[in-house]
């Protein structure tokens, strides 16, 4: 029984302690009140003010014929490979399977979830618009599922399309 009472009175004074620190640090600590909030929570659209400046990009066409199809696989496997499988027939992975990507219906590899913003773009991928992807997907288009920095440098892009090519059966012609 003796050891009953010294765990409840171990609680109990516990317990205590911690309201008398509660009640002294409140007495102490003067909380500021903001006279506005920090962070405002909006329910409308945010309007835009300005529109952003299209970003030049230099046709890809020309730094084909002369692009590194092995640094453009380098640079695949290191930047796009996490994201994106390139064997025929091959598994969606956070991004859709690249076999014979140039020429293809955008957003139409069978079984992934592309964003609508992706799905509403059209067309088939020419060499311009994955470079234009390449180099920032969400200025390309605007909405889309695509966390990619994008890669900056020309001649990457260019190596990288280059690798892109070569995954078909048959190559499309170069432009």
């Amino acid at each position: 029984m003796a050891n009953f009472n010294t765990v409840a009175g171990c609680v109990l004074a516990s317990a205590l302690f911690a309201m008398v620190v509660g009640k002294v640090s409140n007495a102490v600590v003067h909380p500021h009140k903001l006279d506005k909030p920090a962070l405002a929570v909006v329910d409308e659209a945010p309007t835009q003010t300005a529109a952003a400046a299209p970003v030049e990009v230099t046709p890809i066409g020309p730094k084909l014929a002369g692009a590194n199809v092995d640094a453009g696989k380098a640079i695949f496997m290191k930047q796009c490979f996490t994201c994106h499988t390139t064997d025929k027939g091959g598994a969606n992975k956070v991004g859709p399977n690249l076999w014979d990507i140039v020429g293809r219906k955008v957003a139409s590899h069978a079984g992934f979830g592309y964003s609508s913003a992706l799905q509403a773009k059209g067309g088939d991928w020419s060499y311009e618009d994955i470079n234009h992807m390449i180099l920032k997907p969400t200025a390309y288009v605007k909405g889309t599922k695509m966390a990619f920095a994008g890669l900056p440098k020309e001649q990457e892009r260019a190596d990288v399309i280059a690798y892109l090519r070569t995954l078909a059966e048959t190559p499309k012609p170069l432009p």
